[in-house]
């Protein structure tokens, strides 16, 4: 399972459903979370390493590409940030990462991405299984999301209560399937803002990401 996740606009969502289904994951099989967006040490309550991918990628470190994950909890490893903007990297250090990553897939890990608000890079999208978009049933962001030149395997809807639009008005505008709906409750947030999500990830989001787990190509 090699998977990207991506959102058209901050604030959605996408590294505290990065990171449960990296948890989810990794109950079964190793799992390495790549933080292309910079919160997932802090999601998982953790402190941020000093060194990180963007370091690696830019030839800033002699650390290898090993010795810069650490381990978190069980099966589950972290890939940490750095720190430079990942928006700076060039064809090349791209394309360095893009191996680095195919190589640990290979080797039986499970490789989830969370790319935050960005378009995913053509070296990336040609070697993963599955490429989700990480929504709210939001117009602004459905506005964001119709100019994204990635082809998404399809849809993560992040779920709000009294929200007009619905998962199949965000099914209907971005022509992609919605492969889960995560529900918006306060208890995912207490989780989140006490460090605990990796330890008690919470029933509903085991519950709705435990079958993206199982898959291995695109649909």
């Amino acid at each position: 399972m090699f998977t990207i996740l991506s959102s058209p606009k901050g604030g959605t969502g996408t590294s505290v459903v990065a990171a449960s289904l990296a948890i989810v994951s990794s109950s079964t099989t190793p799992t390495l979370l790549v933080d292309l967006a910079g919160d997932q040490a802090a999601i998982l309550g953790l402190p941020q390493p000093p060194i990180g991918l963007s370091d690696w990628a830019n030839g800033m470190t002699y650390r290898e590409f090993d010795e810069i994950i650490s381990l978190c909890h069980d099966n589950l490893y972290l890939a940490p940030t750095g720190t430079f903007d990942f928006e700076t990297l060039n064809a090349n250090a791209w394309d360095k990462l893009s191996r680095a990553l195919s190589l640990k897939h290979s080797e039986r890990c499970n490789v989830i991405v969370d790319l935050g608000r960005a378009d995913v890079p053509l070296s990336l999208q040609e070697i993963v299984d599955n490429c989700y978009l990480v929504i709210r049933p939001c117009y602004l962001a459905l506005r964001r999301a119709v100019d994204l030149e990635t082809a998404f395997s399809g849809v993560i809807v992040v779920n709000e209560p009294d929200r007009v639009l619905t998962s199949r008005d965000v099914e209907s505008v971005l022509k992609l399937t919605c492969v889960a709906e995560i529900p918006y409750t306060s208890e995912i947030s207490r989780r989140v803002d006490s460090g605990l999500l990796k330890s008690r990830l919470p029933d509903s989001l085991h519950r709705v990401l435990a079958p993206l787990v199982s898959r291995e190509v695109n649909p």
